[in-house]
């Protein structure tokens, strides 16, 4: 695992996958010469480009699955869909160092039963991205944009699109980044967009996600190196269920990012947050840590690698005291961190993780790995995933005394 920056996306290729975890990439760079025409059927939009302008592309994303979740929520209830997404996209960048950025998003449920036809499943013909950018994020000291933007910070874990759902998620912002050689610093305020029957979904006013996020290459051998510091403000409000009926939040999360490579092919990942402010006339005091060590071998046919991980999200111990100690996730990408089925939340939870993976051919990687959770106080709740916002326990009620969820998966990729 060589080092490699993923922070915020910026100035995304047009026609790259936005899901994917390549860093910043100009939006309208020509095509090199020498480029394989081969695919040039499937894709016309690459041949279109050609004859445009070279600082005019246009460009897209098409994405469709099945899926089949049994048990909804935690009854005998089944369904049986398909999701699909398209992405279309415009990049003007009629200098080096100005760009404009435009993108639609058309996301759709089809042929369900008992889910729902919104949100996190569909959203019909939105505005996802559209912003401008003043200097380039790959030369230079110094680039500012703003406007709607995916945001993508580290491995995902506080900030991010989260791409698998359907719908995902994008923020109102307005961000500063400095950057040189070995390292990054992102200062950055923005508003989540939320998912609701406009075409513009505008923000929520007064929810808040302001900070600095610093990426560093060369102050440990071999690592990436990223503290930050985010600040989230939002009021009391029937659309947020974390301050509905508790008051307004004030939040201050202080985190680091750490992960790296170490001799006899053995690597690292980890991250911490600590939480402090205020929720209506609660202190908060909340933590989460997670920490994995990986082993490659690098000799052995298809070359696998064995990983331990760990993840510990505090909970609330005394809901009716006045310290809330119940960790906020902020805006994560949370699939295949706590599992494949994204049926977890990363609040009151303690979970273990091991297994292997393996790349039998450089387009095909296999996973097969073994989780378990558990509650980190049986007086919280259990929660499920984030939609950048706190989510509601499951009904609303803290559950049994122990929670302990086995979870045995197998996972196929082509790359």
């Amino acid at each position: 695992m060589a080092p490699q920056r993923i922070n915020a996306q910026a100035a995304p290729d047009v026609r790259a996958d936005p899901g994917s975890s390549a860093n910043s990439s100009s939006a309208v760079v020509p095509d090199p010469a020498g480029t394989d025409d081969s695919l040039d059927w499937l894709f016309p939009v690459t041949k279109l480009n050609r004859s445009l302008p070279s600082w005019f592309r246009i460009g897209g994303q098409y994405r469709g699955r099945l899926e089949g979740p049994m048990g909804i929520g935690f009854t005998s209830t089944n369904d049986l869909y398909f999701l699909d997404r398209l992405r279309v996209k415009l990049g003007i960048k009629p200098k080096e160092w100005l760009l404009f950025y435009g993108e639609v998003q058309d996301a759709r449920i089809s042929f369900n039963h008992h889910l729902p036809n919104a949100n996190p499943y569909q959203d019909k013909w939105t505005l996802w991205q559209a912003y401008s950018q003043v200097g380039s994020s790959e030369t230079g000291w110094v680039d500012v944009l703003a406007g709607r933007e995916v945001l993508r910070f580290g491995d995902e874990r506080v900030i991010g699109p989260s791409e698998w759902l359907n719908v995902g998620r994008t923020f109102i912002v307005a961000r500063v980044d400095l950057h040189h050689p070995g390292y990054e610093v992102s200062v950055l305020a923005s508003s989540v967009v939320p998912g609701d029957n406009n075409d513009l979904h505008n923000a929520l006013r007064g929810n808040n996600l302001y900070g600095v996020y610093g990426s560093f290459q060369n102050i440990v051998p071999k690592a990436d190196f990223e503290p930050y510091v985010l600040w989230r403000v939002a009021p009391a409000s029937s659309e947020l269920s974390e301050t509905l009926n508790r008051g307004r939040l004030d939040e201050v999360t202080i985190g680091l990012h750490w992960k790296g490579d170490l001799p006899a092919a053995l690597d690292y990942d980890s991250e911490f947050d600590g939480q402090t402010g205020s929720i209506g006339a609660s202190s908060i005091a909340a933590w989460a840590g997670y920490a994995s060590v990986g082993k490659t071998f690098r000799k052995v046919a298809a070359t696998p690698r064995a990983f331990l991980e760990g993840n510990y999200a505090s909970g609330t111990k005394n809901p009716n005291g006045r310290n809330w100690n119940t960790f906020d996730e902020l805006c994560p990408s949370n699939h295949d961190k706590l599992g494949f089925a994204d049926q977890v939340g990363r609040r009151n939870l303690v979970q273990f993780r091991g297994g292997v993976e393996e790349e039998p051919t450089k387009k095909w990687k296999l996973k097969q790995q073994f989780e378990s959770y558990w509650l980190a106080t049986s007086n919280d709740n259990f929660y499920s995933l984030p939609m950048c916002r706190l989510a509601p326990g499951w009904a609303g009620t803290a559950i049994a005394p122990l929670l302990a969820r086995l979870q045995l998966s197998l996972r196929v990729l082509r790359i």
